[in-house]
């Protein structure tokens, strides 16, 4: 081997290592080389816009980053449910109540584009978390009945970590919009927020439905990302 060749694989080789350096240290969101957060991105490329990139929460290999929207403005990394959007659903049963993974036809547990591993460090790594369940009704209480006033087929939420959360009392949660309250027989949404929570407490997992029995009420589901700040 020439001195020139020689001299050409040390180069190669220095570049290499420098390239691998710089990905290490200021990592750029892509998958080969994921932040561990979209906060740390943020600070190290302050510039680049909300979007998709991967992140590495567990700060392991490359080979288990997650892809997340980032949200820049607020330096939220947010995590995509799977599927996001449930089938629409006309329950015919003797229970007034059931958690949505145990409706027989079409129910399902929640789950997220992120194992449990890098969401659990993603929580350790943030101090608040928000999600938004929209409930689409038709004819069809989530919240408050209009009519009746009261509470009592206020939806219940299932918390990541085990805690059942209501619409009222200690563990709640935020109703911004409550079209299904006037019962109409048209197609209305009310959408449920946990926001600014524990970040232990979400994702949510599963959701208990209070009004179904009657074949002429309708509803579906819309999960929300989740996003850890």
């Amino acid at each position: 081997m020439s001195s020139d060749e020689q001299k050409q694989l040390v180069r190669n080789a220095y570049n290499k290592l420098r390239d691998t350096f710089e990905n290490f240290a200021k990592p750029d969101g892509e998958k080969n080389s994921p932040a561990k957060t979209c906060r740390d991105l943020h600070t190290a490329y302050p510039d680049k816009p909300s979007g998709e990139y991967w992140v590495d929460p567990n700060a392991g290999s490359p080979q288990d980053a997650i892809l997340v929207y980032c949200d820049m403005a607020k330096q939220a990394t947010c995590i995509q449910p799977k599927p996001s959007v449930s089938a629409e659903m006309a329950v015919e049963s003797t229970e007034r109540e059931l958690w949505f993974s145990e409706i027989p036809s079409g129910g399902f547990q929640f789950t997220y584009k992120a194992d449990s591993n890098q969401i659990s460090f993603l929580q350790l790594l943030s101090s608040v978390a928000n999600q938004n369940i929209t409930y689409h009704c038709y004819n069809s209480l989530a919240f408050y009945s209009a009519k009746k006033d009261h509470y009592r087929k206020a939806l219940g939420l299932m918390s990541w970590n085990d805690l059942e959360i209501w619409g009222r009392g200690k563990f709640s949660y935020d109703v911004p919009v409550d079209e299904c309250q006037f019962e109409n027989k048209e197609w209305a949404k009310t959408i449920i927020s946990m926001k600014n929570t524990k970040p232990t407490r979400l994702p949510i997992v599963d959701v208990l439905v209070k009004d179904i029995g009657n074949v002429r009420q309708k509803f579906k589901l819309e999960i929300g990302q989740v996003c850890f700040s």
